[in-house]
C-alpha cells in the first residue's frame, strides 16, 4: 500500500479528490438554514469549480468578470456536491477539508459536521459513520459583512490598508479586501482541495521530518504515530534518503506505535540557492512491515543546508552553508487572483522565470496566502530562498482572545509541520508592517510587538522547524520601525519617496524585503486586450483603477514613474502622454527598469552594505499598470529583463564615483574563480568611439573585483560628465564582461546627464532569424549604431532576452520561443527606443 506526505498526515494514494458535480447557489445572508431549505431553488444553482472560488465560478457561468463590481462578501453562498463512495469499505472513511473560505458550514446527508472559521486551517472530519452509498455534501460560506458588524473589542490602532477594522478577527486573506491595489475579488468557497480518505485499520498521524547540518553531516530527525487495529501485530519500519537507510525505533504504547529515528549521512551534498551552487535534493520514503503487509510512505525530497542571519552593529545577511548570500528577488503575490490557485503549468512557468531572472529568493507576504505544497517543492528544486511570512498585516490583533489564539495556534502549526521538510526555506516572519502601523500612528513602543509576535509564533517555529531565522515583523530594527540604515526597512526612497539614485549609498539599507514598488507599463498586447482593441489612453477610469495607490494619498504610483521619467529623459510626462501616447508608454516601459537596474547596481557594489532587496511585486493581480514585474498573464515586463542582467550570479554592474568616474564591478559568486576580460567603451552619437581599452583579471569564487575607468582607459576622459571641460565628448559608458574564451557574460552601460530619445538615422541593422527543429527561432542581430531597449514584437513568441541596449558592431544572438498562441506564419520586428520605425526580421534557411 502507498501513501503521499500531506503536511503532517499520510493520504493513501486511493483517496478521492471530490472535484466533479459542484455547483453553487448564493443568497442573502440567513436566507437559507439548512440544506432542506434549498430544493425550491433548482434553477439557480450554477456549476461551481472545486478546488475554487466564487469568483471563479461565476466568472466561468458567465455571469460576472473583473470589470464588474460584486461584493463577495455580503452574500451567503452554497456549494452542493453528489458523490458516489461505493466501494470505500475501509473501517474509517474522513472527509479532509484542506481550505475553507471563511466562514463554513458543513453538512453530510443533511447532517452537520463541521463549522469553520479560518481558511488557513485543514479539518478532517471522520465520517464512517454517516457515509452512505450515494451522498451530498453541503458547504454553506456565510457572509463575512454580517459577521463584520458583530460588536468585538475595538483596535488599538486602525489600518487604512483595509476598510473594515474587525477584520483582524477573522482569519482570512486580505487580499480582495485592500482598496488601494487589490482587485475587489474577496476570495470566498472551498479554495483547497475536498478529499475522501479511506483509511485502512492502521493509520498514520503527526509525521514529521526535521532536516539539519552537523558540520558536513546531513541529518534527518523522522518521526510519526501509527494506530493500530490488532495490538499483537509486529511492526518494522526502515527510513530511506537517497541510498542511505536507517531502521527506525518503534515505540508500543498499547494500540499506539511511535515510530522514530536519526538517520545521518556523511559528507552530504549541500542544497544550495542556484545563483551560489546545486540545490541538491534526496528522495526520502518510509517503509513498514505491519503483520506481514507492506506500507511505503512517500515523503518527497529532502536538500540540508544551514541558514544563519548576521545582525551585528544593523546589519541583516542571510548566509547559506556559511557563505553570505545577497538575496533578491520579489514579493510572490499570486498565482490567479480569481481562483487562488490557477494552473500547475502556470505555476511552474512563473518560478522558472524567477530563477532564470537570477532571483534567489521570493517572499510570500502577510497580506496573501500560504502558498501550496507544489510552490515550496518548486522552489526547493529551482534552489530559490523563500522568506515565509504568516498572514498577518498592519491590523492589531486580538492576541489575548483565548479562541483566537488556540486557532492562530493551529494554523501556524499545520504550516510548519508542511514546511519543515523544505530547504527553500530561509526565513520566518512573523507579519508585515504591524510595527510599523502601530509606530506610525504614535503608539507607544510597548505596542508594537504583541505577544503573539514576540512570544507564540517564535516558540511554535523553534518547536516545529528549528534552526530558521525568525523576524518578528517588516520592516523593524531601527529607532522607529522604518529608518533604513538599521535592520530590516522597506526601501521606497528611490520609488514612492522620489529620492535620487544618489540617496541608496546615503540610505545604507541594510535588507529590504519589500521596495522599489513602481507602476510598471505591460506590453501593447495585454493593453490592447484591456482596452478591447482601442488605443490605450492613461487618463481612462479604467486604466487609472488598475494603477496602485496607498490608500489616503492624493498620488498615485503611476506619478512616481512619470517623476523619474522626467528625470532620465527629460520630457515632461503630461505633454507626451498627451500628444505622443505610444512614445510615453514607451519610455514609461523603460523608465522603471533603468530606476531598479541602477538601484540594484548599487547595492550589489562593493560600496553597499546591503544583504539583499525584494522587489515588490512579481507579478500583477490583474491586467494593468501594476507593481509587478511580470504581467497578469505572467509574461515578463520591460522592468524585468533589466532586473534579469543585474541579478545574474556572474555580471558586471557600474556605479557613478562623481570625481573619480565611474566604477566596473565584476560579481562572481559561482564556487570557482572566474578568468575573465573586462571591456570599456565610450561611444558618442550612437556610432563614434571616443576610447576602448580592456583588462584580464582573475576574480576568485564568492567575491568581486572592482576597476575603476580611468584604471581600465588609463587616461582621463571625464567618464562621468562631472567636470565639464566644454560638451560633453561621450553619452553613453559600456562595460562588457568576456569569459576566457571571448564571450559575452554581461554588459553594463552608464549614461553621463540626460539619456537621448532622438531617433537614429540611417541606421544599418540585419536581423536575421532561422527556424530550429523544436519550432523556435534563432535570430541573430548586428548594427551601425548603438540602439537603446531593443525589443520584439514577434505573435506567438517571446524572447529570451530584450529589452538590451545593442552596442555598434556586435553580434547579439536571441531565440524567439514558440508559445501556445497559434501563429500561421512567422513574423517578426525589431524594435527600439532609437528607431522611428520598426524593422522587419528577415528569414533565412541557414
Amino acid at each position: 500500500m502507498h501513501f503521499l506526505k500531506s503536511g503532517s498526515s499520510a493520504i493513501a494514494e486511493s483517496a478521492i479528490t471530490l472535484t466533479s458535480n459542484w455547483r453553487l447557489l448564493g443568497c442573502e445572508p440567513g436566507a437559507f438554514n439548512s440544506p432542506t431549505e434549498l430544493n425550491e431553488h433548482e434553477q439557480d444553482w450554477i456549476p461551481a469549480v472545486v478546488p475554487g472560488t466564487v469568483a471563479q465560478a461565476l466568472q466561468q457561468a458567465g455571469k460576472w468578470d473583473l470589470q464588474q463590481s460584486l461584493d463577495f462578501d455580503a452574500r451567503d453562498w452554497w456549494y452542493q456536491c453528489r458523490f458516489d463512495a461505493e466501494g470505500t469499505s475501509a473501517p474509517a472513511r474522513f472527509l479532509r477539508f484542506n481550505g475553507l473560505a471563511t466562514l463554513a458550514d458543513v453538512w453530510l446527508n443533511g447532517e452537520r459536521i463541521l463549522q469553520a472559521d479560518n481558511m488557513f486551517i485543514e479539518h478532517v472530519v471522520d465520517v464512517s459513520r454517516l457515509l452512505q452509498k450515494n451522498n451530498e455534501l453541503v458547504i454553506r460560506f456565510r457572509a463575512l459583512t454580517a459577521a463584520l458588524a458583530e460588536r468585538r473589542a475595538r483596535p488599538r490602532w486602525k489600518t487604512k490598508l483595509v476598510q473594515h477594522q474587525q477584520l483582524r478577527w477573522i482569519r482570512t486573506t486580505l487580499l480582495g479586501r485592500i482598496p488601494g491595489w487589490s482587485p475587489p475579488v474577496a476570495p470566498v468557497g472551498p479554495w483547497r482541495d475536498i478529499m475522501l480518505d479511506t483509511r485502512e485499520a492502521n493509520s498514520f498521524s503527526d509525521l514529521n521530518l526535521n532536516t539539519s547540518l552537523d558540520g558536513d553531516t546531513g541529518i534527518v530527525d523522522g518521526s510519526c504515530v501509527l494506530e493500530l487495529a490488532d495490538p499483537s501485530l509486529d511492526v518494522s519500519a526502515t527510513l530511506h534518503v537517497g541510498e542511505h537507510t536507517l531502521p527506525l525505533q518503534v515505540n508500543r504504547t498499547k494500540s499506539t506505535c511511535r515510530i522514530s529515528g536519526r538517520l545521518q549521512i556523511a559528507q552530504a551534498n549541500l542544497w544550495w540557492p542556484h545563483t551560489h551552487g546545486e540545490p541538491h535534493l534526496y528522495p526520502c520514503r518510509l517503509n513498514m512491515q505491519i503483520g506481514g503487509q507492506a506500507i511505503t510512505l512517500d515523503c518527497g525530497q529532502l536538500g540540508f543546508r544551514r541558514i544563519s542571519v548576521e545582525q551585528t552593529d544593523g546589519a541583516f545577511t542571510l548566509s547559506v552553508n556559511g557563505v553570505p548570500v545577497f538575496c533578491r528577488g520579489a514579493c510572490w503575490t499570486i498565482n490567479d487572483i480569481v481562483s487562488l490557485t490557477g494552473s500547475l503549468a502556470e505555476l511552474t512557468s512563473c518560478l522558472q522565470q524567477a530563477r532564470d531572472a537570477g532571483m534567489n529568493m521570493l517572499r510570500v507576504g502577510g497580506t496573501m496566502i500560504y502558498e501550496r505544497n507544489a510552490f515550496y517543492a518548486l522552489c526547493d528544486r529551482l534552489g530559490i530562498l523563500v522568506w515565509q511570512d504568516f498572514m498577518f498585516a498592519n491590523m492589531d490583533y486580538p492576541i489575548e482572545d483565548e479562541q483566537f489564539a488556540a486557532a492562530v495556534s493551529s494554523e501556524i502549526t499545520q504550516q510548519l509541520k508542511r514546511w519543515q521538510m523544505h530547504p527553500c526555506i530561509a526565513v520566518y516572519c512573523g507579519n508585515s508592517e504591524v510595527e510599523q502601523q502601530a509606530a506610525m500612528l504614535g503608539m507607544p513602543q510597548e505596542s508594537w510587538r504583541s505577544r503573539l509576535f514576540a512570544e507564540m509564533i517564535p516558540a511554535l517555529c523553534d518547536k516545529w522547524h528549528p534552526h530558521i531565522p525568525y523576524v518578528p515583523s517588516t520592516p523593524t530594527g531601527g529607532t522607529l520601525p522604518f529608518h533604513v540604515g538599521t535592520g530590516i526597512t522597506h526601501y521606497y526612497g528611490v520609488g514612492a519617496y522620489l529620492r535620487p539614485v544618489t540617496e541608496v549609498r546615503r540610505a545604507n539599507v541594510r535588507f529590504t524585503p519589500e521596495c522599489l514598488g513602481f507602476s510598471n507599463v505591460p506590453e501593447d498586447d495585454i493593453l490592447n486586450d484591456l482596452f478591447e482593441g482601442q488605443s490605450p489612453v492613461c487618463h481612462h477610469p479604467l486604466w487609472k483603477s488598475r494603477v496602485p495607490r496607498d490608500s489616503g494619498t492624493g498620488w498615485d504610483f503611476e506619478d512616481v514613474r512619470d517623476h523619474y521619467l522626467k528625470t532620465l529623459f527629460n520630457q515632461d510626462p503630461v505633454a507626451l502622454r498627451s500628444f505622443d501616447m505610444p512614445r510615453y508608454l514607451a519610455l514609461s516601459r523603460i523608465t522603471s527598469g533603468e530606476m531598479m537596474e541602477q538601484v540594484f547596481s548599487e547595492w550589489r557594489s562593493p560600496h553597499s552594505t546591503c544583504g539583499g532587496g525584494l522587489v515588490w511585486f512579481y507579478k500583477d493581480l490583474w491586467p494593468g499598470a501594476g507593481w509587478g514585474i511580470l504581467d497578469s498573464r505572467g509574461q515578463a515586463k520591460a522592468c524585468y529583463r533589466y532586473l534579469q542582467r543585474v541579478w545574474q550570479a556572474q555580471t558586471v554592474v557600474m556605479t557613478d564615483e562623481g570625481l573619480d568616474g565611474v566604477q566596473l564591478h565584476v560579481i562572481n559568486e559561482r564556487a570557482s574563480d572566474l578568468d575573465c576580460r573586462v571591456e570599456l567603451q565610450l561611444l558618442r552619437d550612437g556610432r563614434v568611439v571616443v576610447a576602448k581599452a580592456d583588462q584580464a583579471l582573475t576574480v576568485p569564487a564568492r567575491a568581486s573585483a572592482t576597476l575603476g575607468s580611468d584604471e581600465v582607459l588609463k587616461g582621463f576622459y571625464d567618464v562621468a560628465y562631472i567636470y565639464r571641460f566644454g560638451p560633453p565628448k561621450h553619452d553613453v559608458v559600456v562595460a562588457t564582461l568576456f569569459d576566457a574564451n571571448d564571450k559575452v557574460i554581461a554588459e553594463a552601460f552608464h549614461f553621463p546627464g540626460m539619456r537621448k530619445t532622438d531617433f537614429q538615422k540611417q541606421v544599418k541593422l540585419t536581423a536575421v532569424a532561422r527556424g530550429l527543429d523544436n519550432g523556435d527561432y534563432q535570430l541573430q542581430l548586428e548594427c551601425d549604431t548603438f540602439l537603446q531597449a531593443v525589443h520584439f514584437d514577434a505573435k506567438g513568441y517571446v524572447a529570451s532576452d530584450e529589452y538590451f541596449h545593442l552596442v555598434p558592431g556586435r553580434v547579439k544572438q536571441i531565440t524567439l520561443r514558440k508559445t501556445a498562441e497559434p501563429v500561421k506564419r512567422f513574423k517578426a520586428y525589431v524594435e527600439s527606443l532609437s528607431l522611428e520605425e520598426a524593422i522587419g526580421v528577415t528569414l533565412t534557411e541557414s
